[in-house]
């Protein structure tokens, strides 16, 4: 196993995260036998990186980690996260100090652990002061609850915000950030990874198969995806039911047959092929996986055997690029009068 650097802390991390949101989860994910079936083997392999949150499972997820951790919780860096609410109360929810000590303190009892590796941001609260927020996760560092903070979700003005802010006065600030980021949604690249790159944060990218579509799970004649698939049966409310409309279209299937004829020329799965593309990013320091059972998570681990032609990457690169941003088009045209001007 090749070791990452989380962020810019000394911290080595697997390059393969093993996310945690289908423990414990009736409907699409897997009970507890199985989940604990699949970090055992996580760590087999030599997997050391964990993420939760909160949320996951109703608070199930971070239960059935604290009880499968018991014994080894100093082999894996955990990660967890603050925002969402668990409770009614109207002040449950947010990046203030009062709802992120509340639920600090009640993922530590779930995961039965003194400390926190990397405690996260789930998403940007507009609401809440940036100061607050970073006086609270400074807090929590000099208490020794947390060792590391990052965000996640955030866009590049709001990481770049965070970061300077809590610079500027001496307090701890974001080392990662996690987006969404696939052969399927590149949005990031516009200005999340830029921000990410000058700020030395590092990402990690969760979603990295696009909920299962660039595994080979759904495609044009088969989108309901085989029984018990996350994206099957979904309310028109559901926020998933979203992602479905987005990815659901003829554009993202040419991409998911991109992904398989390369799959098919290096003699690996879709999922290897898609995961191996996202590890490829320089900026990425770990991509962030939620196999429901062994053979997914062996899978995923073909990932790190994969080896990529030039030619190959440049043909993902180039059939799931997304339509030029204004921006880098107008910045890039005047650069180049300027460069013109050079020897």
């Amino acid at each position: 196993m090749h070791y990452r650097l989380l962020g810019r802390t000394g911290v080595k991390v697997s390059p393969l995260c093993l996310g945690t949101m289908n423990f414990g989860n009736g409907s699409w994910g897997c009970d507890e036998a199985t989940s604990v079936a699949i970090l055992d083997r996580y760590l087999e392999l030599g997997g050391n990186f964990v993420d939760t949150a909160n949320v996951y499972s109703g608070g199930v997820s971070e239960e059935i980690l604290g009880r499968a951790l018991r014994g080894r919780r100093p082999d894996v860096v955990l990660a967890t996260k603050g925002y969402f609410p668990l409770g009614g109360d109207t002040n449950c929810t947010g990046n203030t100090r009062r709802n992120l000590r509340a639920q600090l303190e009640a993922s530590l009892e779930r995961l039965q652990t003194d400390w926190i590796d990397l405690y996260q941001l789930h998403i940007h609260d507009p609401l809440t002061p940036v100061e607050e927020t970073l006086r609270t996760l400074s807090d929590f560092v000099r208490e020794g609850l947390v060792h590391y903070v990052g965000c996640c979700n955030y866009t590049g003005w709001q990481l770049t915000q965070a970061v300077e802010r809590g610079r500027a006065l001496g307090l701890e600030t974001m080392v990662t950030v996690q987006p969404q980021y696939n052969l399927l949604c590149r949005d990031i690249e516009v200005e999340v990874m830029p921000a990410a790159d000058a700020l030395d944060v590092g990402i990690l990218a969760w979603s990295p198969l696009a909920f299962g579509i660039l595994a080979g799970k759904y495609d044009r004649q088969r989108a309901a995806g085989p029984k018990g698939s996350r994206l099957n049966d979904l309310h028109e409310d559901d926020v998933m039911a979203k992602w479905k409309q987005r990815y659901f279209t003829e554009h993202c299937f040419d991409i998911v047959d991109g992904v398989k004829e390369v799959a098919e020329e290096i003699g690996r799965s879709a999922a290897a092929v898609s995961l191996g593309w996202v590890l490829e990013q320089p900026t990425v320091c770990a991509a962030i996986i939620g196999p429901r059972d062994l053979g997914q998570l062996e899978d995923c681990f073909s990932a790190l055997e994969v080896e990529f032609e030039d030619e190959q990457l440049e043909r993902l690169e180039s059939l799931s690029a997304g339509a030029e941003n204004y921006l880098e088009f107008m910045q890039s045209a005047y650069l180049a009068r300027r460069i013109d001007d050079l020897d």
